[in-house]
């Protein structure tokens, strides 16, 4: 009688695992009736946890990010800096929004005097002229965009959104918008240039903009267009919100509930893979316990485990290794496979392994390029988005009949 030795992955927990083992048993017993579908749960006594209550964690239980807020340690709102954070986080993805939403707002609010130039036109030549001050051109250099900030600079002036918005009556006072559209860019051309995003701390980029508020010409009087002003205002708190969704001072307020929720999945790899002997150890105790021949029917972190145990010990009454969205080709060729340097062959007494993925899937990897010869690999689509394809293979009538083929 062949026994299934289910082994979940990364973040489960009861009443969850039990919920899976039933489904894989619901999923199997029409086309194998006769196999036997075992548990093989170590997320309740080896899995992560937060031993001392969250300790570690700025304001854990509290709804803060950390003890004390109120007011930063210049005396402005909390609220006022998770505005301006959540409208960066924007225009690092975006850099020309916020040009394009005040000038949306601001179309037809006042109309140009007969014969008088557009407010963009001195701002156009004054901004061309930024890179020739020395201080603006220190504090660019010293976040390593001053190479990129004269072509973003131009970039902004002659794309149309940046057009749009030097036509119309915000240009006058709008030139904080500007100033900040200029840095996003040039950060995000360094970003693309390099790879990385340069060192630049908040402090330091919102010097630079005041530099180069400071050296365009406008009318600061008028709020029609700036920052100050209830139309951007307004803009920063509903765009924010409704295009990060999660952002940067939602993510701080709620940090103790996204860290209840998170730190099973990212703590159960991280325990792994700096001490995984335990949960190995639990595996090997399930086979142990089985009646042969087993097949080990691994999700995600159970891969790596299954295929760690398997490399390390000799199970002969393990017959098929079954590894389902796993990690642990992936982590063979980071040489980070704990049980296995990169290019040392498997040891022959692994058994036949047949390793399942969903290319939406973006944690499930594919064996036999690093392994050849040695792994079998099976496509499978659920035709669910990342991250629900993750754990959709137990749904998919598929993955059941391809298993029904391979059981002994």
């Amino acid at each position: 009688m062949t026994t299934v030795l289910f082994v979940h992955g990364t973040g489960v927990r009861e009443p969850g695992f039990t919920a899976s083992v039933e489904r894989v048993r619901q999923g199997l017993r029409p086309l194998r009736p006769e196999v036997v579908v075992t548990p093989c749960y170590w997320g309740g006594s080896a899995g992560s946890a937060l031993h001392a209550n969250g300790a570690s964690v700025p304001g854990y239980g509290t709804g803060r990010g950390a003890p004390g807020g109120g007011l930063s340690a210049t005396g402005t709102e909390d609220g006022e800096q998770d505005e301006d954070i959540e409208l960066w986080g924007l225009l690092y993805l975006d850099p020309l929004l916020e040009l394009r939403l005040v000038a949306s707002e601001s179309t037809g609010r006042r109309e140009l005097a007969p014969g008088a130039p557009p407010p963009g036109e001195a701002l156009s030549s004054a901004a061309l002229s930024l890179a020739g001050d020395a201080s603006l051109r220190g504090l660019l250099d010293a976040a390593g965009i001053g190479e990129d900030f004269a072509s973003a600079v131009a970039a902004v002036l002659t794309s149309p959104d940046g057009r749009g918005f030097l036509r119309t009556p915000a240009a006058a006072a709008g030139t904080d918008v500007l100033a900040r559209a200029f840095v996003a860019e040039a950060i995000g051309r360094r970003t693309e240039r390099n790879g990385s995003a340069a060192a630049f701390d908040g402090t330091a980029r919102d010097e630079a903009v005041a530099r180069i508020v400071a050296l365009l010409p406008g009318d600061p009087s008028d709020e029609a267009g700036t920052h100050r002003g209830p139309v951007t205002r307004r803009l920063r708190h509903l765009t924010g919100r409704l295009a990060l969704g999660l952002a940067s001072a939602q993510v701080v307020k709620r940090r103790s509930a996204l860290t209840d929720a998170a730190h099973p999945a990212a703590g159960d790899v991280l325990l792994y893979l700096s001490r995984g002997a335990a949960i190995r150890e639990i595996v090997a105790e399930a086979v142990r316990a089985a009646e042969p021949p087993v097949v080990l029917l691994a999700h995600s972190l159970g891969g790596i485990a299954a295929l760690d145990l398997l490399v390390l010990r000799q199970l002969p009454e393990v017959a098929l290794l079954v590894t389902v969205g796993s990690q642990a080709p992936f982590l063979y060729e980071l040489g980070a496979l704990p049980s296995l340097e990169h290019g040392s062959p498997l040891p022959a007494h692994v058994p036949r392994w047949l390793n399942v993925y969903d290319r939406r899937d973006l944690l499930g990897y594919v064996g036999a390029g690093v392994f050849p010869g040695r792994v079998d690999d099976v496509a499978l689509d659920s035709r669910q988005p990342f991250p629900l394809s993750h754990s959709a293979y137990w749904s998919n009538p598929e993955l059941y009949r391809l298993l029904a083929a391979e059981l002994p």
